[in-house]
């Protein structure tokens, strides 16, 4: 067994290209917490004004406080890619085990993880109701007309659940609850491929699937996030399979394509899934079509190449398929399309945070923002930390963001850009944060959405929705809270960002491509995030975590002739 690595052995051993990537992602890294500690929030993190919810001045001791952290950091980092380097250099003793995943296990663990999801049902029947589960309840029931604001993909599922239900002689809440039946049993088979590929492909003893069977099932977080009527965790389940999918394309260099049976029928529903049920699902699969194209192109001489362009091809068909759909189909059919300012989430924050502040504007400009809303109200609705305030308040006027808003952006962009600098890390810190409390402690994922329980079903009851608790004794919300601690989605995004970096310092680049459907996640929260954190948005990152470790024992065992560059 080789020596750990001293700090001193691996700068020695490391080329200036590599010592220069550890001390930028450093630097970038002690940045962010210097950020983080001038975050303040006094008030509510979804409605708090500018007055409770503010960046707090800087001063000298935040260059102290930056190069206490860039030293810790530096080494910790330093010694990290030392390991990782060393880890991914090492010659493989066993060759990994990469032929199609075994279904029996498979099936074993999904069952045993639903069963231990079921009491969490029990519990809170049927299954966590919120105010976007009611609007596609209503549409599914026909109360309203169709909208795509929340997914109609998503609104269908749910509207089948009923329909059978109700063809049955149940009633809603049953319908209600073999939605949340369904989606449990989606959400353990998602989380059981990932545990058979751990054990599988690393080749480490089955007391391992036990103990991840075991995480998995009796954590609360995971638990209630399974039965949640949100849109959310079906499109995490696809992530989580689509990366499990893309190792297993860049181990075998394309060849499971055709070797495994379920390979390509399953890579394209998890591809439509996530296109279909979230609105930052395009831009991933579309980020996740270049890095396909890239390794097709690089890939062209090889035998496997014409089925690297079958895979390439369907996340392409899959955002055609989308945005024909959710376009001019839904446009014929009257389905209300949605909401422009939905995908307009930051820019709109960055422009209402300089006019609260009153920052610098032209006439042009002051006139835009007073068509959305009178310049005086944006002090007292404008959310650093959220956009609902400001795109749901009564006097917003949405209209005129189809008309310039892009050139009013960019104009006070150029004016104000510390201002606009500000308001994206008020409303994104949660994503990149390590060190926030209120992220660092946060258990609100499940209480966020105010659900409708036993003791709150508000809204529910005139849909013919009873939510009960089954076991009928309230010690049960003791022994099965729903609010619960959960791995930090910032600590997650600077890990992926680290790994990515290891990847392609030690020249194993290819294997970044599993990690593009995390990357673009992270970076479409980044960009379009509408609210400052809510873990449900990113969970894909936390379920991943045994695979994120596990590529550094896995890749290693790939047989030689698998692992030359492609």
């Amino acid at each position: 067994m080789k020596r750990r690595l001293s700090l001193r052995q691996v700068i020695q051993r490391i080329s200036l290209i590599e010592f220069a990537s550890v001390l930028l992602l450093s630097a970038l890294f002690s940045i962010s917490v210097v950020l983080s500690n001038h975050i303040c929030i006094t008030g509510v993190t979804y409605a708090g004004t500018i007055k409770e919810n503010y960046i707090t001045p800087y001063s000298m001791t935040d260059f102290a406080t930056f190069v206490a952290v860039f030293a810790a950091s530096f080494i910790i980092v330093m010694l990290a890619y030392g390991s990782c380097r060393q880890l991914l250099a090492r010659p493989a003793r066993k060759q990994a085990d990469i032929r199609p995943l075994k279904a029996r296990p498979i099936l074993l663990y999904a069952g045993c993880i639903a069963l231990l999801h079921i009491p969490y049902l029990l519990a809170y029947w049927p299954g966590f109701i919120f105010d976007d589960s009611i609007s596609s309840i209503n549409q599914a029931l026909g109360n309203t007309g169709y909208s795509n604001h929340h997914p109609v993909a998503y609104t269908m599922i749910i509207q089948g659940c009923i329909s059978f239900t109700h063809s049955l002689g149940f009633s809603t809440t049953t319908g209600c609850a073999l939605y949340s039946l369904l989606q449990t049993v989606i959400m353990a088979l998602s989380y059981s491929i990932l545990i058979q590929w751990v054990i599988q492909r690393s080749g480490i003893r089955k007391v391992w699937a036990i103990a991840l069977v075991v995480a998995f099932g009796i954590t609360p977080y995971i638990a209630t996030y399974s039965i949640a009527m949100w849109k959310d965790p079906l499109f995490s389940a696809a992530i989580v399979v689509i990366t499990v999918l893309l190792f297993d394309l860049v181990a075998t260099k394309g060849a499971i394509a055709k070797t495994s049976k379920a390979w390509i029928p399953l890579f394209t529903f998890e591809s439509i899934v996530i296109v279909f049920l979230r609105s930052n699902g395009i831009a991933i699969e579309a980020i996740l079509l270049v890095g396909l194209l890239a390794c097709a192109i690089l890939n062209r001489k090889r035998s496997n190449c014409k089925m690297l362009t079958v895979v390439w091809a369907i996340p392409a068909i899959a955002i055609a398929a989308s945005l024909l759909i959710t376009g001019p189909i839904y446009n014929a059919l009257g389905i209300s399309p949605n909401e422009k300012v939905e995908g307009l989430g930051i820019p709109l924050n960055q422009m209402a945070r300089v006019v609260a502040y009153d920052g610098d504007m032209s006439e042009s400009d002051k006139e835009h923002m007073s068509s959305l809303l009178p310049l005086e109200q944006y002090q007292e609705v404008y959310a650093p930390t959220c956009t609902d305030p400001l795109k749901w308040d009564a006097q917003f006027n949405p209209e005129p963001l189809t008309d310039g808003f892009w050139p009013h952006w960019l104009s006070m962009l150029v004016k104000n850009p510390l201002v606009y600098f500000e308001a994206w890390k008020m409303q994104t810190f949660g994503y990149w944060t390590v060190n926030h409390p209120s992220v660092v402690f946060h258990q609100g994922n499940i209480s966020g959405g105010e659900p409708r329980t036993a003791e709150d079903p508000r809204g529910t009851t005139s849909l013919g929705i009873q939510p009960k608790n089954l076991f009928g004794n309230d010690l049960v919300y003791t022994i099965l809270p729903y609010d619960n601690y959960s791995i930090p989605i910032g600590w997650l995004t600077w890990l992926l960002l680290f790994i990515s970096m290891a990847f392609a310092l030690a020249k194993k680049t290819k294997w970044i491509l599993p990690l593009i459907p995390s990357l673009a996640l992270i970076l479409s929260l980044l960009i379009a995030s509408p609210i400052w954190y809510w873990e449900r948005y990113a969970a894909a990152l936390q379920f991943l975590l045994p695979f994120y470790i596990a590529m550094f024992f896995v890749i290693p065992k790939i047989s030689a002739s698998t692992e030359q560059a492609s």
